[in-house]
């Protein structure tokens, strides 16, 4: 089964990614890693290099390419999702699960994370887009919001149980 994890940056979606892939036995892709990995540059770069528009088409091959994998965990970009054609492949391929986490908890996960995030110039330029990305997230076809005691693991655990796959 392929599995995509989806939610905003700071969401936790590649750690959980990586403890879900664990307990489900299979392979563990991060889209972003994916995609620094083949342009070698940050995310950061390409979008200063090639713009959002040249990051997105990147990331959209990308997901194409893991999307062959019979079984995976795929920890998303937090834009994946909102493309149409990303969420449309997702669909046919697998499954989806949004990792919900409210805007206070996000913005006391990435502090100082300003460069390294592109589309994170300010917490008030953040809130917008967290926003904007709302409706598409909630596309997805599970559910999760993570207490604020959960670690990865235990957010890893709650997937597996929602997914029918724990062991």
């Amino acid at each position: 089964m392929l599995v995509f994890l989806v939610g905003f940056m700071g969401a936790g979606k590649t750690s959980s990614g990586r403890a879900l892939a664990r307990l489900l036995g299979t392979l563990f892709w991060d889209l972003d890693a994916r995609v620094e990995a083949v342009a070698r540059m940050s995310v950061a770069e390409i979008f200063r290099a090639r713009g959002e528009a040249g990051f997105r088409a990147a990331e959209t091959r990308q997901l194409a390419g893991v999307a062959r994998h019979a079984s995976a965990v795929v920890a998303t970009g937090g834009g994946t999702f909102v493309q149409p054609a990303n969420r449309e492949l997702i669909r046919r391929c697998g499954r989806s699960v949004f990792i919900d986490v409210p805007w206070a908890e996000l913005l006391r996960r990435l502090p100082g994370k300003h460069g390294e995030r592109p589309l994170f110039a300010s917490p008030e330029q953040a809130l917008e887009l967290w926003r904007a990305r709302l409706p598409h997230y909630r596309q997805a076809d599970l559910h999760i919001q993570p207490r604020p005691d959960e670690d990865a693991e235990a957010v890893a655990h709650r997937i597996a149980l929602l997914l029918g796959g724990a062991r």
